[in-house]
């Protein structure tokens, strides 16, 4: 990294993380709270104890997964808006799958796992091809495949999934055995988290040094000149679309095991959003879109402390995440403006 790159990194992340804590102090203010108490709160309900940080490490795990989903099909110029819908792919394997698994639970775990990634990657497949042979723009196929998504599993949850033996629109729980216990007890935090930033180091690894990561970033930052000198552009974006499918599927499986334990209607918070946010947070970067999205899972266990102690709205988690997006982006193309 140049010096002039690390200048204008670190002059953006001081404008957005002067506008945040601008749009934390206003909230705080309307809400007739004190921001002191307002961010003591918010601290100790993300990190202050063994059973916040679990919540926060817990929260992460879907995050951290999504954000490197959406890093990698950005850095190779795949606009995958779809991940929501991948995640609730792999959240609906695991539901299907789950209950079915007998045995050790290690091989229940990775036959799981491997249904909830081979689910999400499938999902990519109709935009894939929309895309490909009738040039039908990703961004629109895999917004209207999340909302197909999201009403297969409000319908699936109350019919061919729902758990016989109870009223409510959800799935059949997994066996004991079969779920993630926590790390340490008093603690929602498991091994998935540990896995998630393990996935995100491979990633990182993969796409910053290796030859197929240097093909993958070639095709998004000049996809004519890849195909000038002889790169499959369509089989790269092909590939970098549907592993992004595979792990925004395999944070829903990850859900399923070791959060929910079942699937229900609504599921998902807006995990597959939040994953982009975070990786346009990180300017696709796998490492620091996992960092982003440490940061927000922090913000969302820690607004339900502050709505609780200081009366501020627990929106805050969704609002200070969009003024840091909305200004990384701006304070970027403005400094790009500059520098040509």
């Amino acid at each position: 990294m140049t010096q002039e790159s690390a200048a204008r990194r670190f002059v953006v992340a001081a404008i957005a993380l002067a506008a945040a804590a601008a749009a934390l102090v206003g909230l705080t203010l309307l809400a007739g709270a004190s921001p002191i108490d307002a961010l003591h709160a918010l601290a100790e309900g993300s990190v202050g104890s063994r059973a916040a940080l679990g919540e926060t490490l817990a929260r992460a795990t879907a995050l951290v997964l999504t954000a490197i989903a959406a890093s990698l099909a950005f850095r190779a110029g795949v606009l995958n808006i779809g991940l929501e819908g991948q995640f609730l792919a792999g959240a609906v394997a695991a539901a299907a799958v789950g209950p079915l698994l007998s045995g050790a639970p290690f091989v229940a775990r990775a036959g799981l796992l491997v249904a909830s990634a081979l689910a999400g990657a499938l999902w990519v497949l109709p935009a894939a091809y929309l895309e490909a042979r009738r040039g039908v723009p990703e961004v629109l196929s895999t917004i209207l495949l999340n909302l197909i998504a999201a009403a297969a599993v409000s319908g699936l949850v109350r019919g061919a999934l729902q758990d016989p033996r109870g009223d409510y629109p959800q799935s059949r729980a997994l066996p004991d055995a079969v779920r993630l216990a926590p790390l340490v007890s008093g603690s929602r935090a498991t091994a998935a988290i540990v896995a998630a930033i393990a996935l995100a180091l491979l990633v990182t690894l993969v796409v910053e040094a290796t030859p197929l990561g240097l093909k993958l970033r070639a095709t998004g930052l000049a996809p004519a000149a890849a195909r000038a000198i002889g790169l499959p552009g369509a089989r790269l974006r092909l590939l970098a679309f549907s592993a992004s499918g595979a792990l925004a599927g395999l944070a829903g499986g990850l859900e399923v095991l070791a959060v929910t334990g079942r699937l229900y209607d609504p599921f998902s918070a807006g995990a597959g959003y939040t994953g982009i946010a975070a990786a346009l947070l990180g300017g696709s970067h796998p490492l620091a879109a996992a960092a982003s999205a440490m940061l927000f899972a922090a913000l969302g266990a820690g607004s339900s402390a502050m709505q609780r102690d200081t009366g501020v709205p627990g929106a805050l988690a969704t609002i200070v995440p969009g003024v840091l997006v909305l200004t990384v982006l701006a304070a970027r193309a403005r400094l790009t403006q500059k520098r040509a």
